[in-house]
């Protein structure tokens, strides 16, 4: 029997895992990191291949984790009771009433009456209308549970099938659009806002909105505006089905009027959420639970149980629980402190020095996802700036633009969705996050560098 590329890659997941409990305990270490080592390893494994499903690297990865004591119940399985795993389930049952309903057909009328009908000006014009999403809704999830189900409508409309490479570009032009971008305004996504609350509790520096989006959007949000769609294009690019019959729209059903008014109840807690304070997620299972109430809803309560998938559900609490275990064993930290260590930063060096804090924040988003990550690197940012001879708050932003350029999936919850969504082929969005990666770490990433040069960050 041929092994493929991913059953290889999990393969040597499991030896690497195997090793990591089996061998010595090396200096700097304790058994509990190499316990932990062994279980992130394998569940990175089967989660950046495809070649498992990705709930079954959850339940592997929480079964192991318990077994092995890597770390108490309620850190491992803390993804149960974070926002992000309960904003997906919402999105979910949002996606399941959208298209059960027909309301999505009924977006996707408009959006053909708006878009042309060409694949490179769809993908601009949902890229483009995901990122303006940003200023309206606090939460990538949130605003992919509420895209992706309208664009997988408007491309089954367009002629391009379940498993198509038309539809999984504009699927993802929908999920980047809304995300890459909103990684350089402050309050659009949660790796940012877990930026700002960790900032502020280690070192009580307040970040403000016009500081960070003017060092980061000028380069980061415009270059993924602009290029994003056009990788998207050449990767993806599928002949649309030029279909010019016009069907009349049928009559507003009253399950229609249901769904549309708790669609846009549950924008407007999302859009005032800075004053109510409820989370975007809770406003989510509101949603969801008002969807499925008699007479208020639009799905009938078995729903839940017979139609819905759960499994992306449980593939986010478990990427979340893994985040936790890599903080709380100090694994990341450890990680971190060794990639420094290896390549030293230094003063006057500046160019190397952003490089090299920015692969580190490359790395620990790799071990520990994204929204993950600050809580790692933002105690470590004093010791980075005193080996660098800079300012504290040029390390603490400089992280930001690894942000843009994750190879894998499972590194961040809204495309994880909309993978579960969508049910895209896991090759085929790798492929894609890499390409963009690679003309990032070759033309955007300087060019970020020498903007925040010419405003007094990253030396000068």
């Amino acid at each position: 029997m041929t092994l493929r590329l991913p059953q290889i890659v999990v393969i040597a997941a499991a030896i690497a895992g195997a090793i990591f409990l089996l061998m010595p305990v090396p200096a700097g270490m304790n058994p509990v990191m190499m316990r932990a080592a062994a279980v992130i390893v394998v569940a990175l494994g089967i989660w950046s291949t495809g070649a498992m499903p990705s709930y079954f690297g959850s339940l592997l990865f929480l079964f192991a984790s318990m077994v092995l004591v890597v770390a108490p119940a309620p850190i491992v399985f803390s993804g149960f009771h974070a926002g992000a795993t309960w904003l997906v389930f919402g999105g979910l049952v949002i996606g399941l009433a959208v298209q059960r309903t027909g309301l999505d057909v009924r977006l996707v009328r408009g959006m053909l009456d708006l878009f042309p009908r060409s694949y490179l000006a769809l993908t601009y014009g949902i890229f483009a209308g995901g990122t303006a999403m940003t200023l309206v809704v606090p939460s990538a999830s949130g605003r992919v549970a509420l895209i992706v189900p309208v664009v997988m409508a408007l491309a089954g409309k367009l002629g391009f099938g379940a498993d198509s490479k038309g539809r999984t570009g504009l699927v993802m032009a929908a999920t980047m659009g809304t995300m890459t971008p909103g990684f350089s305004i402050l309050p659009a996504n949660v790796p940012n806002m877990g930026l700002y609350g960790a900032v502020e509790s280690i070192y009580g520096i307040h970040l403000t909105f016009a500081d960070y989006t003017l060092l980061n959007f000028p380069v980061l949000g415009i270059a993924a505006l602009i290029f994003y769609p056009l990788i998207i294009w050449a990767l993806f690019r599928e002949v649309p089905v030029q279909d010019d019959t016009h069907e009349a729209a049928a009559p507003w059903s009253a399950t229609e009027l249901r769904l549309s008014a708790i669609l846009l109840l549950a924008l407007a807690l999302w859009v005032t959420d800075r004053w109510h304070g409820v989370s975007p997620a809770w406003v989510a299972l509101g949603a969801a639970l008002l969807m499925v109430t008699p007479r208020v809803g639009a799905l009938p309560i078995p729903a839940l149980a017979r139609d819905l998938d759960y499994g992306p559900v449980l593939f986010v609490a478990g990427i979340i629980g893994l985040g936790a275990v890599v903080t709380s064993t100090g694994l990341g930290e450890l990680v971190a402190g060794h990639v420094l260590g290896l390549v030293p930063l230094a003063p006057g060096h500046d160019a190397l020095n952003f490089a090299i804090i920015t692969a580190v924040g490359m790395v620990v988003g790799l071990i520990t996802t994204l929204p993950a990550q600050p809580s790692v690197i933002v105690p470590l940012a004093q010791h980075m700036a005193d080996a660098a001879g800079w300012p504290l708050m040029s390390v603490l932003l400089a992280p930001t633009a690894s942000w843009s350029v994750f190879p894998f999936y499972y590194q961040t919850p809204p495309v994880v969705l909309a993978v579960a969504l969508a049910n895209l082929r896991i090759g085929r969005v790798t492929a894609l996050l890499c390409a963009y990666m690679i003309f990032a770490l070759i033309f955007v990433l300087p060019l970020h560098y020498l903007w925040g040069r010419a405003l007094g960050y990253f030396g000068g």
